[in-house]
């Protein structure tokens, strides 16, 4: 029978497009990708009417910043045969694609439903594809309103004995210290909640890495680059105490040798861009490297090079050195077992519903921060913010470990921001790339008079530079650029300054171009009608009005706005600016050893954290982490390694 080829959109009120979802991806299915599943034997399809024989194609918005994804779904017997990904961005804006496509679509083929589960870490694309599918559904006669059958959970428990070393979160700590306890020869079990290992380490370019032989042997003739006693002092310096001087000092000169340790015994590869210089000294300009991505370090994405494959090679080197050892995805840490006020294991659920009691002689905690909780956000940073990282990183651990008696260290450690854009990344086509590209400009310029959400003056001199660069600064990571009418005729009539016609937010730039400067903007209402409707332009007549629309108190915005020059009874356009975020910093109290510490700065028997778990010990409340330039990623290998192989240590 000839394929019928017909392409149904979803809506966007039917999908959440906010780019708070990012989320993980990847794959350990085996399924070949791309290629779709065949259709399972003995599933009766669901109920309702069945959708006519043939090949559809549905296409809805999801995780690609550039474009939507489209599904072909072919039907058989009223039933789903295949779902085929055919056209997708997703995998050009980070990593966390594979794992939708490659484990969500034979679980929705087998159940014949759309009720399955998304998968964890990837979230966008499992809606986007489930979406594609209801769309395919509908446009071939069916009604996907029928196709939700619940799918059966199971009930199940199961015990795992006998485990030296329990990782709980497989990001970038938690595999290196999989990977140093393994090489000790400890038997290693290794869980990860999302779909694929990696975590937030899959959008980071690589990790800062002083004098380490394996680079100076690559670009400096073997000398030694920098002088890491100057970053000891300036580390000091700015976090303003030596209470975690050894751990600082840890951070800072074991930068080098631990990434040697993975490069010579794990396989990590650091080649992609040579040595990199530091954001804020100038004299430092060979500090942190970049990972050497795939297929010859000419894969990459919109966040870096494509570097899971080192990743799962580092855990099957890792397999060989210690046999008994063994890890699993879409397992999902919830509670330590502490007998005795000893840590002796962990519960976890399967994403089935199996339940895991996994049991050994040390547990080292990797779940990666809490960017994705919006209380623990609200709790210690004042409000969530906009994220690029992973929101499945929602706190388990630092919560495991308080529940455990554990204290916390930096917890007020302003999260990792550093990329400004739009309040809410527009991934339908309502506007073109270059219309994308205008908005974004107008949330970015600092020519425009800005102000807080609590309608005082942004961009002053007591913030690190003006602008927009310090939105983590802001209160609830945001703020305002306001344009009367008469700014935006302007811009209609006479285009945009020479400064905003260069202003493109870093990876989130969505495809588009900016009109040269001075080139009339003629669909710049366009742009703003369009930005309204997903909550990045918020318009009124008049200062009192906005004042209402944005909660804020209304003397001190109309103040602000005096002091700009803004007639009180103007229309105001306020763009939305606000900060994206990889992850949090504050975490578990760690001592040099990466034992998790109780208030009173005794250790927790058999417990450690590391990563952002516990990188709050190398950092200041109410400061921005320490800016120097792949700090955070060379933590994951400092305090993976010392982790792992002091864990390793405890085995009987």
């Amino acid at each position: 029978m000839a394929a019928h080829h017909t392409t149904a959109s979803v809506s966007r009120r039917g999908f959440v497009a906010g780019a708070g979802a990012l989320a993980l991806a990847a794959a350990a299915s085996g399924r070949a990708a791309g290629t779709g599943v065949a259709l399972a034997e003995g599933r009766q399809a669901t109920s309702g009417a069945a959708p006519a024989d043939g090949t559809f194609s549905g296409t809805a918005p999801s995780f690609g910043w550039t474009g939507p994804m489209t599904c072909d779904v072919t039907f058989k017997d009223g039933r789903i045969a295949d779902i085929a990904v055919t056209a997708e961005t997703d995998s050009a804006t980070g990593e966390w694609f594979g794992s939708a496509r490659d484990l969500l679509i034979p679980r929705i083929i087998d159940a014949q439903s759309l009720a399955v589960d998304g998968i964890a870490g990837a979230t966008v694309s499992s809606a986007a594809i489930t979406q594609c599918v209801a769309a395919a559904i509908d446009a071939a006669g069916g009604r996907s309103d029928d196709w939700y059958a619940p799918v059966a959970k199971s009930g199940e428990t199961r015990r795992l004995d006998g485990y030296d070393v329990i990782v709980v979160g497989l990001g970038g700590s938690g595999i290196m210290a999989y990977c140093a306890a393994a090489y000790q020869g400890a038997k290693v079990f290794g869980m990860e909640a999302a779909g694929k290992v990696g975590g937030d380490s899959s959008c980071t370019y690589g990790p800062m890495a002083l004098n380490s032989e394996y680079l100076k042997a690559l670009y400096t003739d073997g000398k030694d680059y920098i002088d890491e006693d100057d970053v000891y002092d300036t580390w000091i310096e700015y976090v303003a105490s030596e209470d975690k001087a050894d751990v600082i000092s840890e951070a800072v000169h074991d930068s080098g040798t631990a990434l040697d340790f993975y490069h010579d015994n794990f396989g990590f590869s650091f080649e992609g861009k040579g040595l990199l210089g530091s954001f804020v000294r100038p004299d430092w300009d060979k500090l942190w490297c970049v990972y050497t991505a795939d297929d010859d370090n000419t894969s990459w994405n919109a966040l870096g090079p494509n570097k899971t494959y080192q990743f799962t090679r580092a855990l099957e080197a890792a397999n060989a050195l210690s046999p008994q050892s063994a890890y699993q995805t879409e397992l999902r840490a919830t509670d330590l077992i502490v007998e005795d006020g000893t840590v002796a294991g962990v519960v976890a659920t399967a994403y089935d519903g199996t339940t895991y009691e996994v049991r050994g002689n040390s547990v080292v905690l990797a779940t990666g921060g809490f960017i994705g909780n919006a209380d623990m956000m609200t709790t210690y940073l004042g409000a969530p913010t906009n994220t690029l990282g992973v929101t499945l990183n929602d706190g388990t651990g630092i919560r495991m470990g308080i529940a455990a008696g554990g204290a916390t260290y930096g917890m007020g450690t302003l999260p990792m921001i550093h990329i400004p854009q739009v309040a809410t990344i527009i991934r339908t086509d309502d506007l073109t790339a270059d219309q994308k590209a205008l908005l974004t400009a107008l949330a970015l310029t600092t020519e425009q008079p800005m102000v807080t959400i609590d309608g005082q003056p942004w961009g002053t001199s007591d913030a690190l530079g003006g602008g927009m660069s310090d939105v983590v600064l802001a209160p609830g990571y945001r703020y305002y650029v306001l344009y009367t009418a008469d700014d935006v005729q302007r811009i209609k009539t006479a285009g945009l300054s020479e400064a905003q016609a260069k202003l493109t937010s870093m990876f989130i730039n969505q495809g588009g171009k900016l009109p040269a400067a001075g080139t009339p903007v003629s669909d710049i209402e366009t742009v703003l009608s369009v930005g309204e409707q997903f909550g990045d332009v918020t318009s009124a007549e008049g200062v009192q009005a906005l004042t209402g629309a944005l909660g804020m108190d209304a003397k001190t915005l109309a103040a602000t706005a005096k002091a700009a020059g803004i007639d009180e009874d103007a229309t105001i356009y306020a763009v939305a600016c606000c900060g994206y975020a990889y992850a949090t910093v504050g975490g578990l109290d760690v001592d040099a050893d990466m034992r998790v510490l109780r208030e009173d700065g005794t250790p927790i028997p058999n417990l450690f954290a590391v990563g952002q778990d516990s990188e709050g010990v190398c950092n200041a409340d109410g400061k921005p982490y320490t800016p120097w330039g792949g700090q955070a990623q060379s933590w994951t290998f400092v305090s993976g390694q010392i982790a792992g192989t002091n864990a390793a240590s405890l085995r009987k």
